[in-house]
């Protein structure tokens, strides 16, 4: 009975120690809740069992087949090579599940690649519909690259990774905000600071000076799109400065090389250097 006694309060003590641990630290429990809701456990869609779907979702999920295929061949084109992996599309009815399975805990996300998946919040195919086929595109391109790289392998800078998206989807991520409405923002000091820190909390995203929302955007939508954009217009302009060594660096970063190290074996200059001489060089145009 004793030992039936000290093993239970054990049990107790190993379960409070996990909440504790789950609410001191919300990424891990929005990991946790993740795995718990793992899109690959939806119902397959008849035609095209890479999309997986909520039941009430089945329209945007058939919308979804309908441009998957485009967005599939636009990625490989612009990488440079088939996927490593077939990817696997999540589409969502309610906002809650979603947010539990994407990661974040955050509904308010448009979408979001994880472990090859990409989840696609029901808002795409609602109030934002007109998004729907930029937002996979720019997700499919996360799961392209990160697809190729090995697992452990350093992350790149987020800039570098979101403004590849944005330019391979064509806008994807950065909607409301036009190539020439960034490189003006850089012209005026309200450039985004390039730097490793992580971009899931767009708040977090730094600038020179902090920019005004313009349009229809708020300013949490607005400063998120504003630095994917800009960063999607610097990365276009390394690969029209130097298509050569763009795709060594793809092909480098793809292998697991580290970012600074596989940027410089590339252009022969470090990051800063070029971003500096792309910031000269829209100034002069300007």
């Amino acid at each position: 009975m004793r030992i039936l006694r000290f093993a239970a309060m054990a049990a107790l003590t190993l379960i409070a120690a996990v909440v504790i641990s789950l609410t001191a630290r919300p990424a891990l429990r929005h990991a946790l809740l993740a795995e718990l809701n793992d899109p690959g456990a939806l119902p397959a869609l008849e035609s095209d069992g890479r999309i997986r779907f909520e039941p009430a979702a089945r329209a945007c999920a058939q919308e979804v087949a309908a441009i998957l295929p485009g967005a599939l061949r636009r990625v490989e084109s612009e990488h440079g090579r088939p996927f490593a992996k077939a990817p696997l599309i999540g589409v969502y009815e309610s906002f809650d599940t979603y947010a539990r399975a994407n990661g974040l805990g955050d509904s308010g996300v448009a979408g979001v690649s994880r472990a090859g998946r990409a989840l696609l919040s029901p808002t795409l195919c609602g109030q934002e519909r007109a998004r729907l086929d930029g937002v996979l595109t720019h997700e499919l391109s996360h799961i392209h690259f990160f697809g190729w790289r090995p697992r452990n392998a350093p992350r790149p800078p987020p800039w570098f990774t979101e403004g590849l998206a944005v330019m391979v989807s064509k806008g994807g991520g950065a909607e409301g905000v036009s190539d020439e409405e960034a490189a003006q923002a850089i012209r005026d000091g309200y450039a985004v600071i390039l730097d490793d820190r992580p971009w899931f909390d767009f708040t977090d995203i730094r600038f020179e000076r902090e920019p005004s929302a313009t349009g229809a955007l708020d300013a949490y939508s607005y400063r998120q799109r504003l630095a994917f954009r800009q960063a999607a217009v610097f990365i276009a302009w390394l690969r029209a400065r130097d298509p050569v060594a763009f795709g060594r660096l793809l092909r480098s970063l793809e292998s697991g090389a580290p970012f600074d190290e596989a940027f410089h074996d590339s252009f022969r200059a470090a990051p800063m250097d070029c971003w500096r001489d792309y910031v000269a060089a829209i100034s002069h145009a300007g």
